[in-house]
């Protein structure tokens, strides 16, 4: 079962914080010989300091419909009929979800006509604020829960089918020939093997970037570190690009309504997992991944941070998850301590070593 205890923490601390603000403005004056229209627009500011319009769920939403359809149309094959029934399946329960999300946005734009209509009359107005704030928080919460039924019914079983397919295309090490064709998941190191060991599990997350035998875009193009094995378990994000994530202590940053979204993914009980980028999302296929760092670096595409030079596939750092193997990409420009350095990881942790 997905662990969402996190976002059901954050929801409820955010509601409450909101009735403690309305609560502030009803105490500081009294509101049956203030001005009716300032109240009602800072009454309907306080409760829309918790925001629905949630750009990272949508894009999210948007992407798993993309990921589903590119199945279904056949664009991308290799998908047996079980597969491609299941879905259909999975696409049938999207389509309702996706319309509540939307239901969600416009009950509220109805109660926020409604209430400036009621509060005008100017006539119990403790009641209608108490009654608005009681639907609002009946509907922030359930727009939790039909989120929490997407990861369920349909992030889940989508990755699970297209996750499959990226276990079957990755090379296997003891199967790879220098000079053939691959496909290998890696973690990208840019310090010393001594750092390198030492921060293996020590973090909750790792990022890794795909790299084959058309392009080795990797981080800060780092030419060596480890090979790891994507599954279900362990695939948090798979994004085209960097996706600016970040492993941050959940204490030392408040979640500011504002801002808050419900694809901030919980890594532990102090630690969250947020991302920065559009085309981000478990259920990637390996070839869109594949198609996009291609066209990438055939294009030269690259800002200050080079960052559409290598996608980024983020796994869950758990006791399962293990290196399998250390690559060294041998081009021109490799210097000798890039080599010692992936010699010795090899060495120490007695890891086949792949030569690129």
């Amino acid at each position: 079962m997905i662990n969402t205890m996190f976002q059901r923490t954050i929801i409820d601390s955010l509601l409450y914080e909101r009735r403690k603000k309305i609560d502030m403005i009803a105490y500081s004056s009294n509101i049956q010989s203030k001005d009716i229209g300032t109240f009602i627009n800072t009454l309907t500011n306080c409760i829309n300091s918790v925001q629905l319009d949630d750009k990272p769920l949508e894009s999210l939403l948007e992407q798993t419909e993309v990921n589903m359809n590119l199945i279904l149309n056949e664009t991308f094959r290799g998908f047996t009929n079980d597969d491609v029934n299941a879905v259909k399946k999975i696409k049938e329960s999207f389509q309702c979800l996706k319309k509540q999300f939307s239901e969600y946005k416009e009950n509220r734009s109805n109660r926020e006509r409604d209430i400036k209509n009621e509060l005008s009359c100017n006539h119990d107005l403790a009641r209608k604020v108490i009654n608005h704030l009681n639907s609002d928080d009946d509907d922030f919460k359930s727009r939790y829960q039909t989120y929490v039924n997407f990861r369920y019914y349909i992030e889940e079983p989508l990755a699970a089918i297209t996750l499959r397919k990226w276990e079957n295309q990755l090379t296997k090490p003891n199967e790879y020939r220098r000079g053939c064709k691959f496909k290998f998941l890696v973690h990208a190191i840019n310090t010393t093997f001594e750092n390198a060991l030492q921060q293996a599990k020590s973090r909750s997350i790792i990022s890794t970037s795909l790299i084959t035998d058309e392009f080795q875009g990797t981080y800060q193009k780092s030419k060596f570190g480890f090979v790891y094995q994507p599954n279900l378990k362990n695939v948090l994000l798979i994004s085209n690009s960097d996706c600016y994530a970040n492993d941050i202590p959940f204490c030392e940053k408040r979640i500011n309504a504002e801002f808050f979204s419900l694809t901030y993914i919980p890594l532990g009980p102090n630690n969250y997992l947020q991302y920065n980028s559009i085309k981000t999302c478990k259920t990637m296929h390996i070839e869109e991944i594949e198609s996009d760092s291609k066209k990438n670096q055939n294009c030269s595409i690259e800002n200050t941070a080079g960052h559409e030079l290598y996608n980024e596939i983020l796994l869950r750092n758990d006791p399962s998850t293990n290196p399998i193997a250390v690559f060294l990409i041998e081009t021109e420009d490799i210097n000798d301590w890039s080599v010692g350095q992936a010699e010795e990881l090899a060495t120490r942790l007695k890891l086949p070593l792949i030569r690129i």
